[in-house]
């Protein structure tokens, strides 16, 4: 643990101390307490750097070379003029982005853990390790809503980080943060800032939430986090990674001392155990809106201001609706007290899917125990596919823009889903589906969109016949009856 390194200085002072006292030993100066912490600061760094990697990533942003938004004063062309150009733009090869991140190394055979919005519709991901070479890399898993991703370079006997434990941490211990910011790290030498944490358990409300993704539980540090930094380790003085850099909160898109990590803890550890097989991550739900108990709150149940979680609504279908009812004030939960609508969210979520909970709620100003079933986390069409797309039977589908219309040769007027990616050995990769393919009908029906294809699909359980276009018909066979399994 860290504190040892504190253990150490303090030594060091009660050392100087007794010699000054018995051997008229000069007393330690400022410069000499302060080169103890430089030491210590030092070690950590030189212990985690040859484990931190910088991420390139390479994004596709559309193939409109000569769009109206990119040429100067469009609006005046003619008719005429836009029309020649037209089949040009249309059919313009795609342009690229790239943007700058970090990670690090979590196992010698190539496992690497970032942050999810770092390498999300990724084309392309390159890794620069600290040696200087440089690795293409491919995405295992992703968890988009606690924002974690691993990905593998086909690499051994690498350095490896060393995880520790952030419920350990304390306000005001050191900490330092690595990463690429700006790019800096592009070289294989990743950037360190130093600072303290600065809170544990912060919360950011809705920061993400059209990705659905949950923003609790961080750590605060002043410690400069950058962009570049994101997914690069937050280190304690023993060098051991407590936290991935994640979220800044900036008027300015910079760092004014307030960044925010995702806590290594033994729910993170199992989350990342899972992203390495490859495993879809799924969170238990309640299937209520909660809130805290404000003064207004505390008025009509009966609860103290700033205790427990208020039930404003228990949404229709949901386990919630046979044990909670509006207005309860939730106070624990399996004997784990609530402090805050946040701790219900933790708890519940890292609950598997199809286990009862028990209850204890304050309802009309009595305290009753209640049992309720976990269901599994629904995620909104509208979020997955803002996520990157929808996955189905091993295949993630997209809208079918115009970019990719021109990509594929299809006509402006066709539409349908476009298959990004598919899974090897999956449903979809048996019935051949393949990138790039454009899926304009289910059965009978005809469908525009990934949205009508959800609706189309949704209540098939057996073999589905889809239509591709310029194809024709292809059978997608149901997945093999997994286990359901949750947090």
């Amino acid at each position: 643990m860290w504190h040892n390194r504190l253990g150490a200085l303090t030594l060091s002072v009660v050392f100087w101390t007794v010699a000054a006292a018995g051997a008229a030993a000069p007393a330690p100066t400022p410069a000499d307490l302060a080169k103890v912490v430089e030491q210590a600061i030092e070690q950590a760094a030189d212990s985690v750097s040859p484990a931190v990697v910088n991420i390139l990533v390479t994004r596709q942003s559309g193939g409109d070379l000569l769009s109206d938004e990119s040429a100067p004063n469009s609006g005046s062309l003619q008719d005429d003029l836009r029309e020649f150009l037209e089949p040009f733009r249309r059919h313009g090869p795609p342009a690229r982005s790239q943007s700058n991140g970090a990670g690090f190394i979590i196992s010698p055979d190539g496992f690497i853990l970032t942050s999810e919005h770092v390498v999300r519709d990724a084309v392309q991901i390159d890794v620069t390790l600290a040696t200087r070479k440089v690795y293409r890399a491919r995405l295992v898993g992703a968890d988009p809503r606690r924002d974690l991703a691993v990905i593998r370079i086909e690499a051994d006997s690498l350095p490896v980080a060393r995880l520790g434990d952030a419920a350990a941490l304390r306000r005001g211990q050191f900490v330092l943060a690595l990463g690429s910011p700006f790019g800096f790290g592009r070289d294989g030498q990743p950037s360190i800032s130093f600072g303290i944490v600065s809170g544990t358990g912060r919360v950011i409300p809705g920061v993400g939430r059209q990705l659905d993704r949950y923003y609790g539980n961080l750590i605060q540090t002043d410690a400069a986090v950058n962009p570049g930094n994101s997914g690069g380790p937050l280190v304690n003085l023993d060098g051991e990674v407590v936290g991935i850099n994640a979220v800044i909160s900036s008027q300015s898109g910079a760092s004014e001392g307030v960044g925010f990590a995702v806590p290594i803890t033994a729910a993170t550890c199992a989350i990342i155990e899972r992203l390495k097989r490859g495993e879809e991550i799924v969170y238990g739900f309640l299937g209520v809106e909660i809130q805290e108990v404000t003064e207004k709150e505390a008025a009509e149940s009966g609860a103290e201001i700033g205790r427990g979680a208020y039930v404003a609504k228990v949404l229709p279908d949901m386990p919630a609706e046979g044990g909670l009812r509006e207005g309860d004030v939730i106070f624990s939960i399996d004997t784990a007290p609530i402090r805050c609508p946040d701790d219900v969210i933790q708890i519940i979520q890292e609950t598997p899917v199809g286990e009862k909970v028990a209850l204890e709620v304050l309802r009309r100003g009595k305290t009753e125990r209640v049992e309720v079933e976990v269901a599994r986390r629904p995620v909104p069409p509208e979020i997955q596919i803002a996520r990157g797309g929808w996955w189905w039977r091993g295949m993630r589908l997209e809208p079918l823009i115009d970019e990719l219309r021109a990509q594929t040769g299809l006509e402006p007027s066709d539409c349908g889903a476009f298959v990004r990616e598919v899974r090897d050995g999956s449903p979809a990769a048996q019935a051949e589906i393949v990138p790039g393919m454009v899926i304009d009908g289910v059965g009978d029906k005809k469908i525009a969109s990934v949205k009508e294809f959800q609706a189309a699909v949704q209540p098939i359980e057996g073999p589905c016949f889809i239509h591709v276009i310029g194809i024709g018909v292809k059978v997608i066979p149901p997945p093999a009856p997994t286990p359901e399994r949750g947090e």
